[in-house]
């Protein structure tokens, strides 16, 4: 079998597999990627950031107003005539009043504890927005890098896919659907020659029968690797 339109078509698809492979493997493409990640995160943090800011400061209204209950109890004692009260009410309030200091002093330490959290989400809250506007600047650097490389190369990748098409004409269509299915599977090269009784592409020995059905068919696909295997 003539292979050798085939294998001028993959020696120019070889040129095309090279720029698009570094346009995938772009250093700046990553980068837009991994900054857009991070923005998504970023935001998402920012969102619970300020949910649990509410929920803190929902907390810290509820406590605001047990603290008056109780503030205005303990003005309501401190107020009390007690010179017609009894031994008894006298130490029966004062037990009262005791409870309500402490009540009101664990309030107190309540609220100053919300409120260090309160600062402390609003610390991580600025944070995470200087990290947000940081990754968004970056995108856009690394992005505009990224569209300005392949732009550059636009015109190399046109004028090798208009050769190719016009070089597919001319080869068996079932050679050129057999190449195209594998090209899909990112394998390349796709035909290779059989070096030693093994595949050129992956290396791996073939058996003796599929070396017999090679040297009667003229090619044969590795079971490995899936490529076209030809004799030289």
């Amino acid at each position: 079998m003539d292979l050798s339109k085939i294998l001028e078509y993959q020696k120019l698809d070889g040129q095309l597999v090279k720029i698009e492979r570094q346009i995938k493997n772009n250093e700046n493409k990553k980068t837009a990627n991994k900054m857009h990640e991070n923005m998504k995160e970023a935001q998402n943090k920012s969102v619970k950031l300020e949910e649990k800011a509410g929920q803190l400061l929902a907390e810290i209204d509820k406590v605001k107003k047990q603290f008056k209950v109780q503030e205005d109890k303990m003005k309501e004692f401190t107020s009390k005539d007690l010179s017609s009260l009894s031994k008894e009410e006298i130490d029966k309030l004062s037990g009262l009043k005791d409870k309500l200091a402490q009540n009101l002093n664990i309030l107190d330490r309540n609220l100053t504890a919300l409120a260090e959290s309160v600062n402390a989400v609003l610390s991580d809250f600025n944070k995470t927005i200087k990290i947000f506007n940081s990754c968004k600047e970056q995108f856009a650097k690394s992005k505009s890098a990224y569209e300005n490389e392949v732009k550059a190369v636009e015109a190399s990748q046109k004028e090798l896919q208009d050769k190719l098409a016009t070089l597919a004409k001319g080869i068996d269509a079932k050679v050129m659907d057999a190449y195209n299915k594998r090209r899909k599977e990112n394998i390349f090269p796709i035909v290779v020659p059989i070096v030693n009784n093994s595949c050129g592409g992956c290396h791996i020995e073939l058996p003796y029968a599929n070396i017999s059905k090679l040297e009667n068919d003229g090619i044969l696909t590795c079971e490995h690797c899936h490529r076209i295997i030809y004799k030289q």
